[in-house]
Order: C-alpha cells, then sequence, then structure tokens
C-alpha cells in the first residue's frame, strides 16, 4: 500500500501532514483545486502568518497559479 503525504517546511516553521485518502487517484487539476488551494494554502497562512509569495507550479502537466499574502 502506498501513501500521498504534503508537507510545507520553512524557516518559519512546518504545516501539519496532509494525508490524501487511499485509493484516491489525483490528477494535476484536482491536485491544484483541492490539495494546494483547499488544504496546502490555508495550512501554510496558520505557519507564516504574514507572507507574500508568488509561485506558479506544474503538477502532473496543469499549471497551478498561487499568491499568498
Amino acid at each position: 500500500m502506498s501513501v500521498m503525504v504534503s508537507v510545507a517546511v520553512s524557516q518559519v516553521g512546518m504545516t501539519e501532514l496532509i494525508f490524501v485518502n487511499p485509493g484516491v487517484k489525483v490528477n494535476g487539476q484536482q491536485y491544484c483545486d483541492v490539495l494546494l488551494s483547499q488544504q496546502m494554502l490555508p495550512a501554510i497562512k496558520r505557519v507564516a502568518k504574514r507572507c507574500l509569495f508568488t509561485k506558479q507550479y506544474v503538477v502532473y502537466g496543469e499549471i497551478c497559479n498561487f499568491c499568498v499574502l
């Protein structure tokens, strides 16, 4: 069995581990829309209370753009 886990780590701290449910097939759009946007970014905001960064990710062939304040 394999498990997909994401975590963000920086100088100011780290987020909690975020698990993808077993058996869920993750494509690029789902990774951007669900895992990054709905789970990772709120976790990053809790850790790094005041930050600004922009990043463009290419995940599974999908382009994800983020700007976090």
